[in-house]
C-alpha cells in the first residue's frame, strides 16, 4: 500500500466523511517530518537532554495517526488540537522561540474554521481560544532561548522548517475542503447554464425560443447599434398535410432540416429562432429590407430544391416569408405584426415566395 492510499484511506464511520481525517494524516506526517529535521538540526545533546519528552512526540503522533482510521472526525481533531498545544509548548523550551514553533497555532486556527463543524459563532469563539493561547505563549516563551547552543544558520533552518511545514499544511487544509465546494460550485454553474439554455432554445431544432427572440430584439433596439434591422418570419407551407400524411415523426424531421438550412445560410448574419409550431422568426441586424430579401430568396430556393428524408420516406417542402424593415419610430410588436400580414398575404397568393 503507497503513501497515498494510506493518506486518503476511508473511514470506519459510514456517516463520517473522510476529507477531515485526511487533512489530519497529511498533518501528522507533516509535523513529523518537520520535527524530525528540527532534531537533527539541533544535534544529538537536545535528543539526550529530552530522550522522554521526544519519544513520547514519536509514539503519541503515531498512535493518534493511527486512531484517524477507528474514530469520529470530532474525537481526532479534537485529540490533534491537544497534541499540537501540547507540542508547541513543550518544545519551545528546547528549540527557542525563534524557531517558530508558536506558528503552529495558524494551524489550529485553519482546522477551526474548515473541519469544525458548528455554527459561525462557535468557529469565531474558538478562533477567539486560539488567540488567547497564542498570545499566553508570548508572555510564557518569548525570547525564549534554545536549550542547546545554536548557531544562527541553524536557527534560521529550524525557522525554515516550521514555516515551511505551517504552510503545507495550511495550503492543504484549504485545497482539501475548497476542492468540494468549488468543484459543487462549477457544477451548480453548469447547471444554471444549462437550465438557462433550455429556458431559451427549442428542444427539437435548437433554435432559440419565441422567449429569447423578444429578449434578442429588445436588446438590439435599446442598444441602436445598427442603422437597419430587418424582420421576417416564414412558415412551412402545407405542414399540417405533412404531419398528416407521414406522420408526427416526419413532421419533425422537417422541422430539424429547415433549422438546420437555417443556420447554415444564415450563420453569422441572422438571428434565427422558432417562433411557434412550423413558424420561424429571423432577425437580420444591419441588413435593409433589399438585403435580407436576397438571403430569404436563397434560402427559399434551397429549401424547394432539397428533399428530407425520414425513414423511407422522401418528402419535399417549401417556404413562404413575410419581410419587413424595423420601424425606429414604432414598436416590435408592430414590426412583427407587419411582418405576419406579408406572410398571411404570401399565403393567401400561392405560397413559396417571399413577401416584402
Amino acid at each position: 500500500m503507497g503513501i497515498i492510499d494510506i493518506i486518503t484511506k476511508d473511514v470506519i464511520s459510514e456517516n463520517e466523511s473522510k476529507r477531515g481525517m485526511v487533512s489530519l494524516r497529511i498533518l501528522y506526517i507533516a509535523l513529523f517530518v518537520a520535527f524530525s529535521i528540527d532534531l537533527v538540526l539541533v544535534g544529538f545533546s537536545a535528543i539526550l537532554s529530552n530522550p522522554f519528552r521526544i519519544a513520547l512526540f514519536y509514539v503519541l503522533i503515531l498512535v493518534l495517526f493511527w486512531q484517524t482510521y477507528h474514530t469520529t472526525t470530532r474525537i481526532s481533531i479534537a485529540a490533534f488540537v491537544l497534541f499540537l498545544l501540547c507540542m508547541i509548548l513543550s518544545f519551545i523550551p528546547v528549540f527557542g522561540w525563534s524557531a517558530g514553533m508558536q506558528n503552529y497555532f495558524i494551524v489550529i486556527l485553519m482546522l477551526s474554521f474548515f473541519a469544525v463543524h458548528g455554527s459561525t459563532l462557535f468557529k469565531f469563539l474558538l478562533a477567539g481560544l486560539v488567540l488567547f493561547a497564542r498570545a499566553l505563549t508570548i508572555f510564557l516563551f518569548a525570547g525564549t532561548k534554545p536549550e542547546t547552543d545554536i548557531g544562527p544558520l541553524t536557527d534560521k533552518f529550524l525557522q525554515l522548517t516550521n514555516i515551511t511545514a505551517v504552510f503545507i499544511s495550511i495550503i492543504m487544509i484549504s485545497y482539501i475542503f475548497s476542492r468540494d465546494e468549488n468543484a459543487a460550485e462549477s457544477k451548480l454553474m453548469r447547471f444554471n447554464d444549462r437550465l438557462m439554455h433550455q429556458a431559451v432554445t427549442d428542444p427539437l431544432t435548437g433554435l432559440y425560443n419565441r422567449r429569447r427572440a423578444r429578449e434578442y430584439m429588445d436588446t438590439l433596439v435599446k442598444n441602436m447599434n445598427h442603422d437597419s434591422i430587418s424582420v421576417a418570419i416564414g412558415d412551412i407551407d402545407f405542414f399540417k398535410k405533412v404531419n398528416d400524411t407521414y406522420g408526427h415523426d416526419a413532421g419533425d424531421e422537417v422541422l430539424k432540416f429547415v433549422a438546420e438550412t437555417f443556420k447554415d445560410l444564415f450563420a453569422g448574419k441572422a438571428f434565427i429562432s422558432r417562433y411557434g409550431g412550423e413558424e420561424f422568426l429571423i432577425v437580420f441586424p444591419g441588413l435593409n429590407g433589399d438585403e435580407a430579401y436576397i438571403l430569404l430568396e436563397d434560402m427559399r430556393k434551397d429549401i424547394q430544391n432539397s428533399t428530407v428524408i425520414s425513414g423511407e420516406e422522401e418528402i419535399r417542402v417549401t417556404m413562404t416569408f413575410g419581410l419587413t424593415e424595423f420601424d425606429f419610430n414604432k414598436d416590435i410588436d408592430h414590426t412583427i405584426k407587419e411582418a405576419d400580414e406579408k406572410l398571411y398575404k404570401g399565403k393567401s397568393s400561392g405560397r413559396n415566395c417571399v413577401i416584402y
